[in-house]
Formats: C-alpha cells, structure tokens, sequence
C-alpha cells in the first residue's frame, strides 16, 4: 500500500429505526388522494409520525406523485325570493370523505365567485360590515383581503336596483406562478391574480382589470368594443396567462391576456357545428385548449377549439356522452337539465338536473349522483389535504375531545 494512501472508508449500515421511517413514509405516499383520513389518523396518533406527515417535502412528494388534485367538493350560492337576492354560500363536500373547511365558517355571506389552484374567491355584497374580495385557501385557512378596483360602472349595474348587491362581472382567480403545473402552486402559498371583466353598457365596451397579490395592487383598466354583454355568472377559463369569459346569447368570447394586458375578441365557429345554433352553454379548459360543452337531448355533446390569428378560431375535436347509462329515464330528455361547473384538471363536468345533481367524467364518460339538489351554479373546489396535515390531526384531536366528531369523516 502506497505511503499516506488510506484504506475506503466503509458505509456506516443505517439503523433499523430509520429503515423503519422509510419504510412507513413510502406506505404513507401511497395513500389514496381520496383517503386523507388515513393521513390525518397517522399524524394524529404518533408524534414522529406527525413531524413526518407536515413536513413540507412530504407535501410535495405527495402531490408530485400525483396527476392532479382531487375534488374535494364544491361552492355555490343561495338566493332569496322574490327579488333573487344574494342570500348564502356554502361548501358541499363530495369527496369519499367528508371534509368540513372551518375556514369556510364565518364566510358564509359572502358571494363566492371562483376557484382554482386551492384557492376560493368570494366578495362582499354590499354591506356596511364586509367590503371588496377575499382569496382563502380552505385546507390551510390561510385567507388575503383587498379592496374593489375603481371600476364601479364595471362590477356594478349603473343606477341599477337597490336590492341587487352582487357584482355582476366576471371574476377569476389564476395562479401567477411561472410555469404553474396546478400541483405544487400554492402548495408554500405562492402569488396569485384576481382578473375581472364586465361590460358598460352606456359605451358598449368590454373592460378588464386585474389585481397581483405580489404588488398588492390593481392594474388600470383596459377596455375593447363589444356589443355584447359578459356573462359575469357564467364560466371563466384559464389558458396560461389569458383568461377566456363567455358573452350572453353570444357567439363572442372575451380573451384577457393579463400578462401582456390586452383584451380581444375571438368569434365562436357556431356556422362549422351542424345543429348546435349558439348553444354551447359551458366553457373549460381540456388539455390546454378550450372546451366547450353543451347537452343536446340525451347527449353531452363537447368541443375543443384552438384560436387562430386575427381572432379566427376552428373546432380541433368533437365527440358526445350519452347520459342513458347514468340518469334516470324520465329524466333523460327534461329541457331542464343543465351544466352547472367544470372541474379543470381532472375533466368532470356537473350536470344539474331534477334527479339530483351529477358528475359525468369525460375520460370514461361514466357519471354518478353527488347532491340530490337541484342548481344554477357549482364551482368545484380542488386541493390536496397534505397541505395542512399537522393542523388537521391538532384539530382532530381538539374536535373529537370536544364533540365527538372528526373535521374529516368517512
């Protein structure tokens, strides 16, 4: 052996505790997305277990090893008769579990408005005690408030009546993190931007604001010719940076490019579609490009259009789901059947009809029953429960001391 040479230093064998702690945390990351109970149960009955289950690489790990986030549930407002008043909103779970947000509790009166990334967008109606938007993250509680932008004519009907306290243009919640794969966005509580656009009607203009939780502040309004009004409660899509809204009783859609700030119009191929007659009634995002889906007597017909120069834009694949094998008979046919909220990410489509409210996949095109109320509007909530583990299992234990009921129920 050469002088000052020095003999391989052997490996050193890890013990068996932290083969142990390997092993269990690989069981752990093959947990079901839609079995988080099995998580917040592991976290709340052993300590190191807990330190293991909140920490954030496992939250990561977690969500990496996963194609998209499951739906949790979903939003959606009541209103008051006669005058169609704002009233409540409310979060329905329609997971395997049940999960109860307590950061949805004392939210209840305000309007919400969207969700994506994990993140709800709700606001204020008009009201002396609450005023202008909040983003939440229901997992984590986390919550951000801001003012409205100074585009009263925009969010509000002009002279408009009293009892209507909701805006009435379109607000989108979009991630504004570079390169978002709707997976690891929000997961450290990263940027976002609320975009709105709305129509004045006194110049036939639409306009477009959108607001950066980074600069905490609004951008100015930009605005472009339309006559036709957005459809402020309708369905909003996200493509990147640009948001797409519908047109009422339209065949125009308004694109917002909130990076680059500008705002155009793209014209709908109804004249290339034999017997749709403008009445594609919902819009998503499927794969990047924009769906639009419509149920046409006992089909769920879809179509993705890609946009071309100059605002020109052609259908890119069209298929249809029979709704035979998932709803009832009588209700096959009823003219009251309507598409009520996209889930984007994981391609479900809610179909409200007089049976009850239904989640169509459109991978399989199986479809099954999750609420036996009837509605106008559903917006699914998406999100990975590991975000928050460690307060989950705290408050578990809290709850179950207290009541004798979980924050999450099978």
């Amino acid at each position: 052996m050469a002088t000052g040479s020095r003999a391989p230093r052997r490996r050193r064998p890890r013990s068996p505790l932290t083969l142990i702690d390997d092993l269990v945390r690989e069981i752990f990351l093959r947990v079901p997305v839609d079995d988080p109970v099995t998580l917040v149960r592991g976290a709340a009955g052993c300590r190191s277990w807990r330190s293991m289950l909140s920490a954030p690489n496992f939250a990561r790990d977690y969500r990496k090893a996963r194609s998209a986030a499951p739906v949790l549930g979903f939003l959606h407002n009541t209103t008051s008769e006669p005058e169609d008043r704002f009233a409540s909103s409310h979060f329905v779970s329609t997971a395997a579990f049940r999960f109860r947000p307590p950061a949805y509790e004392d939210l209840s009166r305000w309007d919400v408005l969207d969700s994506r990334h994990g993140l709800a967008l709700l606001h204020a109606p008009k009201s002396k005690r609450n005023k202008g938007f909040v983003v939440c993250d229901l997992v984590t509680s986390q919550r951000w408030k801001f003012g409205d932008p100074e585009c009263y004519n925009v969010m509000w009907w002009p002279h408009g009546d009293h009892m209507d306290k909701r805006i009435r243009c379109s607000a989108t919640v979009l991630c504004a993190k570079a390169q978002c794969d709707q997976l690891d966005c929000h997961g450290d509580g990263g940027p976002f931007r609320v975009a709105l656009v709305g129509t004045d009607y006194r110049n036939l203009r639409s306009h477009a604001t959108v607001y950066s939780s980074e600069t905490r502040e609004w951008r100015d309004t930009i605005s472009v010719h339309n006559l036709d009004f957005v459809n402020g409660r309708g369905n909003s899509a996200v493509v990147g940076n640009k948001v797409y809204v519908q047109c009422v009783e339209s065949d125009k859609v308004v694109e917002y490019n909130t990076h680059e700030q500008k705002l155009s119009l793209i014209t709908l191929p109804f004249e290339d579609q034999e017997g749709i007659d403008e009445s594609i009634d919902l819009m998503g995002v499927d794969d990047g490009s924009l769906l639009f889906a419509s149920v046409l007597k006992a089909k769920l017909c879809l179509w993705t259009m890609e946009a071309g120069p100059g605002g020109a834009a052609g259908w890119a694949r069209r298929w249809a789901i029979e709704l035979k094998p998932s709803l009832p008979a009588r209700f096959l046919t009823d003219r009251a059947n309507t598409l009520v909220g996209f889930a984007e990410g994981v391609g479900v489509i809610f179909l409200s009809t007089r049976a009850g409210l239904y989640a169509i996949e459109l991978n399989s095109g199986k479809g099954n029953k999750v609420h036996k109320g009837f509605f106008d509007k559903v917006i699914p909530y998406r999100s990975f429960c590991t975000r928050a583990i460690g307060g989950l299992a705290d408050l578990a234990r809290a709850v179950s001391r207290r009541t004798g009921a979980s924050v999450l129920e099978q």
